[in-house]
């Protein structure tokens, strides 16, 4: 695969790198799931590395769902190195010769390395040389590499927008916007089934209100785990915000239909 890393966006529009939909560029978040719309590059700072398109080529960040430069899945993107910076020059020794800036560390004895040959010859006059054979290499010091991008290795498996995907602990939990609202909730939460729900309001009214009670209450118990692996989401903290986000707007939405009927009740009931 040709590396096409380093190409920009030339249209007027760019792909969110959640859920893939196409924006104007220069927007500041998407205008379906309201995550922030941001152009990627090999001289992103990124802790998490870069990755490859498959499709374009296009950098993207590690967790992208989708390439922000074509709005293609990335399946089977290779990771990439972000470009390094450049690097300061020295500033040269102000006088004719430079002193060394550190004395030499003395090495440790060790016997094995440095053994003490006893004399076959009579002793001359010069003191014998103790810094052992010449053909031991010099001690050098061991860096560990730069180039390896950090936080991937100890990360969980994303499992999110498999069928049998495990569920993690910290998605297993009661969902109350799947609970309140089921059918709209399932639309943005990767269960589209439940618009069959809209088709109760044709059934008879004690139908009606056992088929939505029974709803509610299996995708209150079961929305996380359907909404995990039923959409890609870049991580467990990533979910649960995005259902927190739709908690508020369900439990706010309902507290508003409430006080209508009441009021509306209350209208009734006095005239």
């Amino acid at each position: 695969m040709a590396d096409n890393s380093e190409q920009h966006v030339v249209s007027d529009h760019i792909f969110c790198a959640h859920c893939g939909i196409e924006n104007a560029k220069g927007g500041y978040a998407c205008s379906r799931c309201g995550e922030r719309l941001l152009e990627v590059h090999t001289d992103t700072v990124s802790p998490m590395g870069l990755v490859s398109c498959s499709h374009c080529g296009g950098a993207n960040n590690n967790r992208a769902a989708y390439c922000w430069v074509c709005g293609k899945e990335m399946i089977d993107a290779a990771r990439i190195s972000p470009a390094p910076r450049p690097q300061p020059a020295a500033a040269p020794a102000s006088g004719p010769t430079s002193a060394p800036t550190s004395a030499p560390k003395a090495r440790a004895y060790r016997p094995d390395l440095n053994p003490v040959s006893t004399p076959t010859s009579e002793p001359s006059g010069e003191p014998g040389d103790l810094r052992g054979s010449t053909s031991q290499s010099p001690e050098f010091e061991i860096q560990a590499p730069t180039d390896i991008p950090l936080g991937s290795a100890d990360a969980p498996p994303n499992t999110s927008g498999t069928r049998d995907g495990e569920i993690p602990p910290g998605v297993k939990k009661w969902n109350w916007a799947a609970f309140l609202m089921p059918a709209v909730w399932g639309l943005f939460s990767g269960v589209p089934y439940t618009v069959i729900l809209f088709g109760a309001a044709f059934l008879p009214t004690n139908l009606q209100f056992a088929v939505m009670v029974a709803a509610s209450l299996f995708l209150g118990f079961k929305g996380n785990e359907l909404a995990w692996r039923g959409k890609k989401w870049r991580s467990v903290e990533h979910f649960n915000a995005f259902q927190k986000q739709w908690t508020s707007w369900a439990v706010k939405l309902t507290i508003a239909v409430g006080a209508i009927l009441i009021f509306f009740v209350m209208s009734q009931s006095g005239a």
